[in-house]
């Protein structure tokens, strides 16, 4: 089994990508009163819809070539994909965060630069450092900010254990340019100092059984340059 790394330059139109808990429940025959509860980890779940050429040399003209490729190469949901939410490959906090530093350009406080004469230079999507976190913690903190900023949103991703993580709350860093995130799922495995990933945080997954034999359906309409294809995916946990 191998784990296929999606092409970033492939990108779908439409997509879904969300975690879906295994609840089960119990029902009282006498009061009616419902318990729930989790019967085990919830799993990424994602779709994927393309649209582009079947016979193009190159770009969106050449979609369909490259597709019919990637799903025999996933062999029916053999081998796994490294996905990520298309929608929001980087935190929408950290890029509104990052920003007010695009453009600009930093030196020592003794005016050296670096060698070759090159500056320190932000970028507008910039990784921040993260702090040790242990397996199964669903908080973790993330520093080098400046204080009283707002820096993660609502909805933004992290990963860098194997799976993306959804962060829960809208935060501002504190006076140490500190900021705790909260998030699900609980992490795999520690990340250790730095190791956490923000742009394009990958799950990897496999071909839905419903999808897995019948994904490489390339049918379109005679005469026409367009093909579409629709992919559905489900975590692959350990």
């Amino acid at each position: 089994m191998a784990d296929i790394e999606w092409p970033r330059d492939l990108s779908p139109f439409r997509a879904s990508f969300f975690l879906r808990p295994h609840v089960g429940g119990v029902e009282s025959p006498l009061t009616r009163t419902r318990k729930t509860y989790l019967l085990s980890k919830p799993v990424w779940v994602c779709r994927l819809s393309f649209r582009g050429g079947w016979d193009g040399e190159d770009g969106k003209a050449a979609l369909g070539a490259r597709m019919d490729s990637l799903i025999v190469q996933m062999q029916g949901g053999f081998n796994r994909v490294l996905l990520w939410d298309f929608r929001r490959p980087y935190p929408v906090g950290l890029r509104r965060y990052y920003s007010q530093f695009s453009g600009e350009t930093y030196t020592f406080a003794d005016g050296r630069t670096f060698s070759l004469g090159e500056r320190f230079f932000v970028p507008a999507e910039a990784e921040p450092i993260n702090e040790l976190a242990s397996a199964g913690a669903t908080s973790i903190v993330f520093g080098g900010f400046l204080p009283g900023e707002r820096t993660f949103q609502t909805g933004d991703y992290f990963g860098g254990d194997g799976r993306s993580h959804i962060i829960h709350t809208a935060t501002v860093a504190d006076e140490d340019g500190r900021t705790m995130l909260t998030f699900d799922p609980p992490l795999q495995s520690a990340l250790g100092v730095g190791q956490a990933i923000t742009m394009r945080p990958t799950t990897p997954f496999k071909l839905s059984t419903d999808s897995a034999e019948n994904a490489g359906n390339n049918d379109s309409d005679v005469g026409s340059d367009l093909v579409e294809y629709q992919l559905d995916f489900v975590e692959d946990l350990p």
